[in-house]
């Protein structure tokens, strides 16, 4: 449920440039549509499914907090949460063949992803993208399917966690839900019982120093991973050269093979000391920006790759023609083309590093936390309630980052990432 948003969204650019106009001829020879759901729609946008499907694979392979969170309690591990305690407890030998193993995976999840790439291609409408393709298709009597199916997705993925963590955090003790168990001490209380965290999170320093620190830094790095992405897309499509093409299109894509806690101990051991004219960044906001630069281009990219595909060359030949230089064509006609792609590409990049803990959970320390890493500690020494209230604070601020850039730039995230 929590990753079947980032699968339509990745689907979002197959199903906009669906030609509408083969479902109708099909219809109009006499298919029903099951039928032509079958033989035509899914083999059309399969190669975007597979791949989609392909990439979270590789993402949910080095998640590392919600297997933490809900296996500790009954002592069941996955690939991450051992490869995290087998980093704490230094068996760097068992941790290498572990990160040896989700690499392998990765990378066999990037070969599908690449095949059925190519597969796509072998689908092309040759007379053009018909003005019937933004048709409205009419669901009949399966609407009603459809919305409570959509319905339930909601209620299950977001309502209810969101009202269960909400009722927590103004519980003393959760689950009783008699009048004198409800209290606002975890919000806005002093004098708490909570040793080291004895006020409420809105009138904690800490709370607020950490909310700022995932703000600017994570939003840094967003935006210079969309406007990198953008800058590979533009590479990687306008290229002349089919190998400098597919290679840099797989070398910006490596980060998403490594699970987020081996790269963060990658970026600890790169960095924890000083290495030449680069000087020790652990502990400091650069190496969170760093690590959260380079772990969102893989999404960034895609973006940036498929927004160029839709963008013919015509226009920069003319200007081209007219004497405009590389960085005046850029600026002035692919960047304001582009700008609902690189906002798209940012948002992505916003939405996946404000709420992301394994890439962060080894390189902050306390005076450098962010929102993630601080709610992790809370409830590490059994703070449940103000824990929970951080994660609404991730949510809030993810909601709100992400309607006010989309207000901004006049663009929608329904409209899907993809490349």
């Amino acid at each position: 449920m929590h990753f079947s948003p980032f699968v339509i969204m990745l689907i979002g650019n197959a199903l906009k440039s669906f030609d509408t106009t083969l479902e109708e001829s099909s219809r109009l020879l006499g298919a029903s549509r099951l039928a032509t759901t079958f033989s035509i729609v899914i083999p059309i946008l399969r190669p975007a499914l597979i791949s989609a499907v392909t990439l979270m694979l590789a993402k949910i392979l080095g998640e590392f907090g919600v297997a933490y969170i809900l296996g500790l309690p009954v002592n069941m591990n996955v690939l991450a949460t051992s490869l995290y305690r087998n980093v704490y407890s230094d068996q760097k030998g068992s941790a290498a063949v572990m990160v040896a193993a989700i690499v392998l995976i990765g990378a066999l999840s990037l070969w599908v992803d690449t095949h059925f790439l190519r597969e796509s291609k072998r689908f092309v409408t040759i007379s053009g993208k018909s003005g019937s393709s933004g048709t409205v298709a009419r669901l009949g009597k399966s609407r009603w399917i459809a919305t409570l199916a959509c319905t339930l997705l909601f209620t299950a993925s977001v309502a209810i966690p969101i009202v269960v963590l909400a009722l927590s955090t103004v519980m003393w003790n959760p689950g009783v839900f008699a009048a004198s168990n409800f209290t606002l001490d975890f919000w806005i209380g002093k004098d708490l019982s909570t040793i080291g965290f004895s006020e409420g999170i809105l009138r904690n320093s800490g709370v607020w120093q950490a909310a700022w620190n995932s703000v600017w830094i994570v939003g840094l790095a967003a935006t210079l991973s969309g406007i990198m992405g953008l800058f590979v897309g533009y590479v990687v499509v306008r290229s002349p050269s089919p190998l400098l093409s597919a290679a840099l299109r797989q070398l910006v894509f490596f980060p998403y093979l490594v699970p987020g806690i081996a790269f963060a101990v990658a970026y600890l051991s790169l960095f924890s000391v000083q290495r030449g004219p680069i000087p020790a960044l652990y502990g400091t906001a650069a190496i969170l920006v760093l690590i959260y630069f380079t772990e969102q281009m893989p999404f960034t990219s895609r973006s940036g790759i498929s927004a160029m595909m839709q963008l013919g060359a015509d226009p920069e030949e003319s200007a081209q023609m007219a004497g405009a230089g590389w960085w005046r064509r850029f600026a002035t006609i692919v960047l304001p083309i582009q700008k609902g792609a690189l906002a798209s590409g940012a948002i992505m990049a916003f939405i996946s590093g404000i709420k992301s803990l394994s890439l962060v959970v080894i390189l902050a320390v306390p005076g450098m936390d962010v929102l993630t890493t601080l709610s992790i500690r809370l409830l590490d020494v059994g703070y449940s309630q103000a824990g929970n209230a951080v994660v609404l604070l991730i949510a809030l601020i993810s909601f709100t980052g992400t309607y006010t850039v989309q207000k901004v730039m006049k663009t929608d995230l329904a409209h899907g990432i993809g490349g």
